[in-house]
């Protein structure tokens, strides 16, 4: 049986399904806080979740923009390109719902209680399996970036793309390794005497990439 071409419209159309996906996901970060409102106080209290949902919203932002990026480098829409975009999709959908627990609760507990997110987090045992949670489905994001932009390295021509791939994909691999990092330091002792090492840990993500750029810039020169 010969294998299926996939045209041009089809990528479209697959963008277009995990653009929608993503908006879901937005709207799904925004309902799971949300609650009918009764009164002026409640519009309040609404108010004052607009931090955490502004936390969330941009992570959900990086990822999309991660795979409209994938997309520009034009790589070949074959099988596995399809089924880690579609696995993308279904891993934000459940991912929703960890990011808010924690950036909530993370809101009220930097704002020194003024903003919203008493209670949704009530003991250590709590926080340790929610950051243990967030931080497998941040691995398994990454996981499948990471897999997206090694498809387009290899199937890119484009030597500029080739290397932009490249790029992507080492960055994508330390995400990865440092959402495991972090889920494996919450299911630690260090949790008990640095209850927001766990979250500190996404730092090096940023550092990494600065280093990257850097040493790059080395070789260039």
């Amino acid at each position: 049986m010969a294998k299926a071409e996939f045209r041009p419209a089809e990528g479209q159309r697959l963008d277009a399904f995990v653009d929608a996906a993503f908006a879901f996901a937005v709207s799904l970060l925004i309902i799971a806080g949300g609650e009918p409102l009764r009164s002026f106080d409640d519009l309040v209290q609404a108010l004052l979740r607009i931090p955490a949902f502004l936390a969330g919203f941009a992570l959900i932002l990086l990822f999309w923009l991660a795979h409209r990026t994938w997309s520009t480098l034009g790589p070949r829409r074959d099988g596995q390109a399809t089924w880690l975009s579609l696995a993308v999709v279904f891993a934000v959908l459940i991912f929703v719902f960890p990011l808010r627990l924690l950036i909530e609760t993370a809101a009220h507990f930097i704002s020194g209680g003024r903003l919203p997110g008493a209670g949704l987090v009530s003991t250590l045992s709590d926080l340790r399996w929610t950051y243990f949670v967030y931080g497998l489905g941040f691995a398994i994001l990454a996981l499948l970036f990471t897999l997206l932009f090694a498809q387009a390295r290899r199937t890119v021509d484009n030597p500029q793309r080739k290397r932009a791939a490249y790029e992507w994909t080492r960055s994508w691999a330390l995400a990865l390794v440092t959402g495991v990092l972090s889920a494996l330091i919450a299911l630690t002792p260090l949790l008990r005497a640095a209850p927001w090492l766990p979250g500190c840990t996404y730092w090096l993500i940023p550092a990494g990439v600065g280093l990257f750029a850097f040493m790059d810039s080395r070789k260039a020169a």
